[in-house]
């Protein structure tokens, strides 16, 4: 019968995913068709003269950024009225990531990974509540990648201000001198800074450009830096000298960043052994007396122990890191 169960399962998950692939393959077909237009319309003079508004016999492609929740226009009116504000949350958190999904993709990757962990935490522990807990998990993976791909664009930044520090005391223009660092450099800085320019070629002032950098990329050495340039091109004064001067700053803040981590390490390292140490021990009890302690593991009041364990321990190891973050 559990045999059958499971081939059930089975059978069940493969026509989800084979669906959702589909529909990604759908989906993705209709963005790349639809980007390819507005970069065509976007740089060609005679496909602008072409697409202006008003005329007969053509298609109007909009410039804009592509915000839309899902490109079948049916699910995204769906979608739209179920998020609300909340797409917009979204599909921040997802641009902040680098990832090249819609919200639409995320909302059915999250809902496929809750179903799935549903089963299998029903199917082994009986605790659905936990399992449908699970549809966090797509929201800590973006969190996480945010992140990863704020730090490596913070530790890009140093070198790339030198670059434009240089080209602009060669007397290029900053337009010029953020292409220049679009071209020499890989992402996450390089792409980030080809979205300025792009942005700016399309019409939004520097000014502008600037700030939409600034929210995809919420750290204070980004700020400073696009804080910089907007006064400085409003009240004048020597450009590559602050870019110069940011620079050094950042790598500053690197430097204690860097000593305050090494004197913290020891603290982190026991949160990690208040954690791990509990666990070892019970998987090293139920080994030696199964009896005994894997009455937890069966009876539902000993899961619920189990269960209030692992959450005490998550907020005490939370609670541990925040004691040893120090902002610089």
């Amino acid at each position: 019968m559990t045999s059958i169960f499971l081939i059930a399962i089975a059978v069940f998950l493969a026509v989800v995913f084979l669906t959702a692939g589909i529909y990604f393959l759908v989906e993705y077909k209709q963005s790349v068709q639809m980007q390819s237009k507005r970069v065509e319309q976007a740089v060609s003079i005679e496909t602008q003269e072409q697409y202006e508004p008003g005329e007969s016999g053509t298609q109007n492609v909009s410039l804009r950024r592509d915000t839309r929740i899902s490109s079948i226009k049916w699910l995204d009116k769906l979608l739209s009225r179920l998020l609300k504000e909340r797409s917009k949350k979204l599909l921040i958190l997802i641009e902040q990531t680098g990832l090249r999904i819609k919200v639409s993709e995320f909302v059915l990757f999250t809902a496929l990974i809750g179903f799935v962990g549903l089963l299998i935490v029903d199917l082994f522990l009986h605790i659905p509540i936990v399992g449908f807990g699970t549809v966090i998990v797509p929201f800590v993976l973006l969190n996480i990648l945010k992140v990863q791909r704020r730090d490596a664009f913070s530790k890009q930044l140093p070198q790339a201000l030198d670059l434009l520090s240089s080209d602009l005391r060669a007397g290029l223009d900053i337009q010029a001198g953020l292409k220049h660092i679009s071209e020499e450099f890989p992402a996450p800085i390089g792409e980030e800074f080809a979205k300025v320019v792009v942005e700016v070629n399309l019409g939004l002032t520097l000014a502008n450009a600037l700030n939409n950098l600034s929210g995809r990329i919420d750290t204070m050495d980004v700020q400073m830096l696009c804080t910089g340039i907007i006064i400085n091109r409003e009240l004048g004064g020597n450009l590559s000298e602050l870019i110069q001067n940011i620079s050094n700053t950042v790598r500053e803040r690197f430097r204690l960043k860097g000593m305050i981590k090494a004197l913290t390490a020891e603290n982190e390292m026991s949160a990690i052994l208040l954690i791990a140490l509990p666990i070892g021990l019970f998987f090293l009890l139920n080994l030696m007396s199964p009896d005994i302690y894997g009455v937890f593991l069966t009876d539902p009041t000993g899961r619920m122990i189990l269960g209030g364990c692992i959450v005490s321990m998550v907020i005490g190891y939370i609670v541990m890191k925040q004691l040893t973050k120090v902002e610089v």
